[in-house]
């Protein structure tokens, strides 16, 4: 009987006889052994008793394959299998011990046991342990047993496609499988050419495949790319572009699983809530980290034996590579093919971005090519949280309409879920189930995802911590500065993610996680379609902001850099003195001893990452020179990512104290962790000496915010002026007492110390102006005697540094937070402006009891130093009036950038949330206002 045999190729392609190692061991052995033997060997080994099993589980039909899988796994695993039969008698033999009639989706917890097909030719596909194996090979009339992984029972028969190629979730057998999906798309791209293009664009850096021999066996990078009369490269090249990548993280299947079958849906024009956009648009699916998908697979030996892995083979997060503007981790791999190095010059053991990280050098070099890339979707999952999905906002900054269309993607999503469920009611009993079954939830805590069904913000909001080096955060820069421009967001799915314990496919909850997301690419496919704007009502008042130099930071101001015209008065470059790294590998054994990393007054940066396969509880603590904590790590809480330098597993100390620093760990399992020092005797971190990369050019000043949202005015005007200009008199018209502009914005304290610049503020206000003080220009309020403002005294006033700039103990009601939702903390994303994940970002703060005394009204407040080092708080947001007018004060909005850490990418001017901005326009008492193919779809604030 014929079959495919195009999936056999590796196994093939040594050209070996595999079945010849039959009977090579006469003894058990354990799988590490036997798949020890594999690779020293070079071919697959399918000996009957390789692993521990007393009868041999073969048969003559059994590919070589198939009995690899069987002998390479424990025997409790269960093989995915599918056999064919010479009649439909012997099918219904199999069928008959092996299937459930009874199974029910709402009742079980995994797909049936057994499914079966009669045409074209009769065939069983069954998930077996090694003793059902045994069982199954002794019936009659088999003609083929194949290892067959993935959704669909019958992929690697011929004629495999009597019905779809990726079935419906409720039908699939497991999660689709890498081999799987490329034979399917290239499938599809065949039947529907002028529908879809299939392309390999890269490959990751690959696991030992010790079926094969091969090491390493890099898999490809696929990209589908739908959209009408996909043929006419003109007409590609002109249509708006929507990105979904899916499987960045190997671990967090739900992106693919909802995009494959939107792919075969819409190329078959089965898919009618995207075929009436695809003339306009053009949906282009990414595959990125193979390695993360098919180490699943008994083929390969890895940290996550037979489990997804979040990462690829070399164990780098596949998110943190991304060559992002701002601040970079030197434990991570940017990945920018315009300019990586052949050989890190940081790297002991000689290897270079082309080692590390292919898949992300690949998938940079790929969609930069693309034109008019208006959204990018990042597709991922998680453990446990309030919602069903959170989305998490990239950190790259937006013009006006750019920060209302990404929120609006994100409101159309959550109307989209409650139009088609209602409310998580009616999903609430799978929740409750999947969060029992599969993630030890004691059900007495239920019921569970009790905030809804979709919420979004910053990273920083929805999941509590920050990163660099993300997919989303280098896409949604600027094309002129490397990215793609893309208003882009990274939605985490709940009961999604199962690092630390098997992945198993649970449809009963899989087929609304694959509705979840299907309704979330829909809504980015219409926002790509349609026409959207935003404006800025401000009742034709006029606005000043005051510039200033102070506030540009450059790379002539760099250390390192050959201009010969420092700016900003940061000192010439001098190339004498050196950038050295030091990495060091460590396993911290339990108790109070731990390990140490030695800092130095030269040293810039403590890096530690931990890797914690083994351990899921236990505290990592890390301890400054004095002794005092720092930082305290939950291992229980890093699970998902313990050995991927992601979310809270990892320490970042910028300038570190001198002397020796501790770390360690309180528990029962010792933890790995790479400690990473960098030391300069120069000003500034050269990108080249560490990373290889050359410092690319950048002068930023915050006050650009101001210049970019004055396009977007619907009446009035936005000027800057120079503190000379105030102190002359520019605000108001001559001495007429009538004022020039309505509102005037200071984000600097120069100009503090002269006395007629203080003096035309006052009479500004005095004249009935109103005043948004922001960031180091809060210090203002200490020289002002106008208003409430004059009871604040220079004393009132303090300078801190932050983790996060996040927004603490906020009142909703307070004019200044209208629009904001109460999940929204964070007021300006920190990375692309140079600032890290230790506390450096700069707030100005005034006393709460003095500001209340005053007479001010307080929105929120700031909070210095960090959980284990708490610092001074105060308010952050709040009003003093002066007469009819307000002086509003956000102490923490539009700081300069940073140029203290690595930044090889240059800086963003600005990086304010859409809280951030709503912060500024509420303090100016700006409307802001949304469209969507010419309606008025929402409000924020309202016109003072």
């Amino acid at each position: 009987m014929s079959r495919n045999h195009h999936h056999h190729r590796a196994a093939q392609q040594d050209g070996t006889d595999h079945d010849s190692t039959e009977g090579a061991f006469d003894g058990a052995i354990d799988r590490r052994t036997f798949l020890s033997l594999a690779a020293a060997t070079g071919v697959s080994l399918a000996a009957p008793s390789t692993v521990a099993a007393e009868e041999t589980a073969t048969h003559e039909a059994m590919t070589a394959e198939a009995e690899f899988v069987v002998a390479a796994t424990e025997a409790a695993y269960e093989a995915p299998l599918v056999f064919e039969f010479t009649d439909d008698d012997s099918l219904g033999a199999f069928r008959d011990d092996f299937a459930d009639p009874t199974w029910d989706i709402d009742e079980d917890d995994g797909p049936p046991p057994v499914v079966t097909r009669k045409e074209p030719t009769p065939a069983a596909h069954a998930h077996l342990t090694e003793a059902e194996v045994a069982d199954a090979v002794t019936l009659d009339g088999i003609e083929l047993i194949d290892f067959s992984p993935g959704a669909n029972p019958f992929w690697t028969l011929e004629e495999p496609y009597a019905d779809r190629i990726f079935p419906a979730v409720e039908d699939a057998r497991n999660y689709v499988s890498h081999e799987e999906n490329a034979q399917g798309l290239r499938h599809l791209e065949e039947t529907y050419p002028d529908l879809l293009r299939v392309q390999t664009i890269g490959h990751g850096p690959g696991y030992e495949n010790v079926f094969t021999g091969d090491d390493p066996d890099p898999r490809d990078v696929y990209v589908a790319e739908v959209t009408n009369d996909i043929q006419d490269e003109a007409a590609f090249r002109e249509k708006e572009k929507v990105v979904f990548v899916i499987g960045i993280h190997g671990d967090e299947r739900q992106g693919v699983e909802a995009g494959v079958r939107v792919i075969e849906e819409a190329a078959k024009g089965e898919a009618d809530d995207f075929e009436h956009l695809l003339d306009d648009i053009v949906m282009v699916f990414v595959y990125i980290n193979p390695d993360g998908w098919v180490v699943r697979k008994p083929h390969y030996e890895s940290p996550d034996t037979l489990n997804f892995s979040r990462g690829n083979s070399t164990g780098l997060d596949t998110n943190r590579q991304y060559p992002e503007l701002g601040w970079v981790n030197p434990a991570f791999w940017p990945a920018d093919p315009d300019d990586a190095p052949s050989v890190r010059p940081d790297d002991d053991q000689g290897r270079g971005y082309a080692d590390m990280v292919p898949d992300a050098l690949a998938t940079v070099e790929h969609l930069r090519g693309y034109e008019n890339v208006t959204y990018l979707c990042d597709y991922h999952g998680m453990h446990v949280a309030d919602y069903f999905v959170l989305n998490l906002e990239t950190n790259a900054a937006f013009d006006h309409d750019g920060i209302h269309e990404l929120d609006n993607v994100n409101a159309r999503i959550r109307d989209g879920k409650l139009a088609h469920w209602g409310g998580i009611e009616a999903i609430q009993q799978d929740i409750d189930r999947i969060a029992v079954d599969r993630f030890g939830q004691d059900p007495d805590d239920g019921p569970f995802n009790q905030g809804g069904l979709l919420n979004w913000g910053t990273i920083y909001d929805c999941i509590g911590y920050t990163a660099g080096g993300g997919i989303i955060g280098w896409a949604g820069q600027p094309e002129s500065k490397g990215g793609l421009g893309a208003r882009a967001v990274s939605p985490e799915m709940c009961w999604a993610n199962t690092s630390g314990f098997d992945k198993q496919w649970r449809p009963y909850i899989a087929r609304h996680q694959s509705m979840a997301y299907r309704i979330s690419m829909r809504e980015y496919a219409e926002m790509t379609a349609a026409d959207s704007h935003a404006t800025v009502a401000t009742g034709d008042q006029d606005t000043a902001y005051v510039a200033s130099e102070t506030l540009t930071r450059s790379s002539a101001d760099l250390s390192h850099t050959d201009d010969p015209h420092p700016g900003n008065g940061q000192g010439p470059p001098d190339h004498a003195r050196g950038t050295q790294i030091a990495r060091r590998h460590d396993t911290v054994q339990p108790g109070p001893a731990g390990t140490s990393v030695a800092a130095s007054e030269s040293t810039s940066t403590l890096s530690v990452q931990l890797h914690a396969h083994d351990a899921d509880e236990g505290v990592v603590t890390v301890r400054n020179p004095a002794g005092e904590v720092v930082s305290r790590v939950d291992l229980a809480d890093i699970e998902e990512d313990a050995c991927c330098m992601g979310r809270q597993g990892g320490v970042y100390i910028p300038a570190p104290t001198a002397g020796e620093w501790t770390i360690d760990v309180d528990g029962e399992t010792a933890v790995d962790v790479d400690i990473v020092t960098l030391a300069t005797d120069a000003e500034h971190e050269d990108p080249e000496a560490i990373l290889g990369y050359t410092q690319r050019e950048y002068e930023v000043n915050p006050m650009q915010f101001f210049d970019d949202l004055e396009p977007f005015l619907e009446s009035g005007g936005i000027d800057g002026l120079r503190v000379h200009d105030v102190r002359i008199g520019r605000l108001l018209r001559g001495r007429s007492g009538q004022r020039h502009y309505d509102k005037l914005v200071v984000s600097h304290a120069e100009g503090l110390d002269d006395p007629r610049y203080i003096s035309a503020i006052e009479e500004f206000v005095a004249a009935g102006g109103d005043l948004v003080l922001t960031d180091a220009g809060v210090a203002i309020l200490g020289a002002l005697e106008v208003g409430q403002a004059a009871a604040i005294t220079d004393d009132d006033i303090e300078e801190i540094e932050m983790q996060f700039a996040a927004l603490q103990e906020k009142a909703h009601e307070h004019p200044l937070l209208a629009g904001i939702r109460p999940i929204q903390q964070e007021v300006w994303k920190v990375s692309q402006l140079g600032y890290t994940t230790g506390v450096d970002q700069p707030a100005t703060i005034v006393d709460e009891d003095a500001f209340e005394a005053a007479g001010g009204t307080i929105a929120g407040t700031f909070a210095g130093g960090s959980t284990w080092q708490p610092g001074s708080s105060g308010v952050g947001v709040g009003t003093l009036t002066a007469g009819d007018a307000e002086i509003n004060v956000i102490g923490s909005v539009l700081p300069p950038a940073n140029q203290s850490e690595l930044h090889p990418f240059g800086m963003a001017d600005y990086a304010t949330s859409f809280m951030g901005h709503t912060l500024v326009c509420n303090a100016l008492g700006f409307e802001q206002r949304r469209y969507v193919n010419g309606d008025l779809v929402d409000t924020w604030g309202e016109v003072r």
